[in-house]
């Protein structure tokens, strides 16, 4: 049997019981504040997380941060009549599609390798997977909390397969939100449920394991030993801690004599994904999406490979981390040449941008005042950086392209050259403050003169920036620059200087780029391959920090 959590539905667009609590923690936030959306816009950065924290952690009677009570207080905090509650899923739930993992499990449950499935999930993910796989609606058996005796009936006939909501489904007349309501689980769904767990084994996928109610079903089900004879196993990704109650479960199956166990593995889609590939049955069978969408790009365990795997090095440095919010300056000003112009007129390390509400900004609130004092200043707010305005060449694009190029140049130690467009670092500008050796040992000479003599060349790394596969990207350019337009050379001397850089780049095959790459990582991050702290400091204002992973993009086959 498998048992599914809210994990499992976020491929599909669904929020999480996580994301469900900071949108009600902004709600509340709001509503005692009288405050608009804006302010509190991104919840996913980490500044407005702290100041909605902090609110809560003032008042008297709010669960403490991570507890396993605050989805049901918040909830029932935020929208105290039943009803009420019931709308906000069907709300949350609108639009949603399966995703490639409820299209594989359907697949799975076709081929009667999966028999029933749990879920504490309001949606019909699994319902519309399964219609898919087998062209009809009538062969899975559906019981939510109104229809126990149903799943009951269904599971003694082996009237495979079966989908049981625990906590209702959203067309259902119960659905079970809160601490009171969680606390008095439906009594017969919560007997099947025992009871098929005491016969079954049983994967968890996606689930926190915050409903008390169902950690005592299953603690119930370990019956000694009795219970599970097939294993219980709970898989969770890397990144996620078990709620201690939730270990000490597996910790006392595994103590009465149980196969059971956490498991580590990616998300849903990337679980299901090896599932159906490593299975004999189920390695050809191609999942098809209705809406299109692909499985997202997993990550590549690089620590066991070999040269028969055919990985390829891509030059793109993942950002992990990067600003959500940025200082809106209201003021009387032109466009980002003004915005520039002022800011270099003042001698400032401002770094700023142009958007069609005012300016924006990173860097201290009193250099900000003073670099536009000039200009009219109505007032000074707050801008959320949302994800869908980086995808095109926009202000807060901009803003954090400089703020982080700044960054890198003040932690690398080498000075950032503009020629035209293009950001560089340039090998004879600025020190090697994190090292130069593989950089030297790749490229043997990094500057000297061509052309006569008359002539400067460098080898160069040019930085780009761009948003990708839902988060941004640095990207590295190693490549050598001449310094004609400086220089009073001949048609001859320049052509000279141009075969030279020629010859230079004609010679520099995968192996050549593969170690110019790992020299301006190290002279640009450092040696290390530890994620990095990156940015510049706000003063009173507001300052951006980016986390760096200094490891290229890889992509591949594993076999």
């Amino acid at each position: 049997m498998w048992f599914l959590g809210a994990g499992a539905s976020r491929a599909a667009g669904i929020k999480t019981a996580a994301d469900m609590i900071w949108d009600f923690k902004t709600r509340l936030y709001r509503s005692a504040k009288n405050v608009p959306a804006s302010t509190v816009a991104d919840v996913g950065d980490e500044y407005i997380r702290r100041k909605l924290q902090s609110h809560f952690d003032a008042q008297d009677g709010f669960p403490e941060a991570d507890s396993e009570q605050e989805y049901s207080y918040y909830f029932e905090a935020t929208y105290p009549e039943a009803k009420d509650r019931n709308l906000y899923i069907k709300e949350a739930l609108k639009g949603a599609k399966p995703s490639y993992g409820h299209s594989a499990l359907a697949q799975l449950i076709k081929r009667d390798l999966v028999r029933v499935v749990w879920t504490t999930n309001f949606d019909r993910l699994v319902e519309d997977a399964a219609a898919a796989a087998y062209e009809t609606t009538s062969i899975l058996t559906v019981g939510d909390l109104c229809e126990p005796a149903k799943v009951q009936r269904a599971y003694s006939e082996q009237n495979w397969p079966i989908c049981a909501k625990l906590h209702g489904d959203f067309h259902s007349q119960s659905l079970k939100n809160t601490e009171s309501e969680l606390a008095t689980q439906d009594e017969a769904m919560r007997r099947v449920f025992v009871d098929t767990c005491k016969n079954q084994g049983l994967i968890l996928v996606g689930y926190s394991g915050r409903d008390a109610s169902i950690l005592a079903a299953i603690r119930e089900a370990i019956d000694g030993g009795n219970g599970f004879p097939n294993g219980l196993f709970w898989f969770v990704r890397p990144q996620d801690k078990p709620y201690e109650a939730v270990s000490a479960l597996i910790r006392d199956a595994r103590g009465s004599g149980i196969d059971a166990a956490f498991v580590q593995t990616g998300s849903f889609d990337e679980f299901l994904s090896d599932v159906v590939r490593y299975l004999p049955s189920t390695e050809d069978v191609p999942i098809k999406l209705d809406d299109k969408r692909k499985l997202r790009p997993r990550a590549i365990d690089l620590s066991n490979r070999s040269g028969s795997v055919p990985f390829v090095r891509s030059n793109a440095i993942p950002i992990v981390e990067y600003p959500k919010t940025a200082r809106l300056v209201d003021c009387k000003i032109g466009g980002l040449k003004e915005v520039r112009e002022a800011i270099r007129s003042a001698g400032s390390e401002l770094v700023a941008s142009r958007i069609r509400q005012g300016v924006l900004a990173f860097g201290d609130d009193v250099e900000i005042k003073r670099v536009f004092a000039a200009h009219n200043i109505r007032g000074l707010d707050m801008h959320s950086i949302a994800p869908e305005r980086l995808v095109f060449e926009s202000g807060e694009r901009s803003l954090l392209r400089d703020a982080l190029f700044l960054g890198l140049a003040k932690h690398s130690g080498l000075d950032l050259v503009q020629r035209g467009p293009r950001s560089l670092f340039r090998a004879d500008a600025g020190e090697f403050k994190l090292g130069s050796k593989k950089l030297t040992r790749a490229a043997g000479a990094v500057s000297g003169r061509t052309g006569g003599g008359n002539v400067t060349w460098a080898e160069c790394c040019e930085l780009r920036f761009d948003f990708r596969l839902d988060r941004l990207w640095v990207l590295l350019n190693p490549t050598i620059v001449l310094d004609l337009e400086e220089a009073e050379v001949t048609e001859a001397q320049a052509e000279e200087a141009k075969q030279f850089a020629r010859e230079r780049r004609v010679q520099r095959y995968n192996k050549q780029v593969d170690a110019m790459l790992s020299g301006w990582c190290e002279a640009i991050f450092g040696p290390g391959n530890e994620a990095l702290d990156i940015g510049i400091d706000g003063g009173t204002g507001i300052g951006a920090r980016f986390e760096v992973m200094p490891v290229t993009g890889f992509s591949g086959f594993a076999r």
